[in-house]
């Protein structure tokens, strides 16, 4: 009997680069998102503020300092948290349908109705 191929058990790509995506978080009180940068794959950043990561796209330093200059307007001082206007809420939405990430998607069309309801009741 012979082994065609034997499937290492360590990869010797120490030279790849890491997979990274950029990702957009809601902050719990659901007026900030967090535009940043990671490897993992689920929404958990350890010893941060929580929120809700809505959406991601794959990217690196370079893609995410790209989404800080397009909503720099929004930006928080210097850091990764950007205040939602509703131009950024309206991109996450067409990101979250494209995504189909529901669940993102129902989260910020409650975000956008409740400021549509406090405008029409100020008026």
């Amino acid at each position: 009997m012979t082994v065609t191929s034997i499937l290492p058990l360590f990869t010797m790509d120490g030279d790849a680069p890491p997979r990274t995506r950029v990702y957009f978080g809601l902050g719990a009180c659901g007026e900030r998102i967090k535009i940043g940068l990671t490897k993992r794959r689920n929404g958990h950043r350890g010893g941060e503020m929580w929120f809700i990561e809505l959406c991601s796209v794959p990217g690196d330093r370079a893609e995410e300092d790209q989404y800080h200059a397009k909503y720099a307007r929004e930006r928080i001082g210097k850091t990764e948290w950007f205040h939602l206007s509703d131009r950024l809420c309206m991109d996450l939405i067409a990101m979250c349908l494209a995504q189909k990430k529901t669940e993102s998607y129902e989260v910020l069309r409650g975000v956008l109705y409740a400021r549509l309801r406090q405008r029409k009741d100020a008026a």
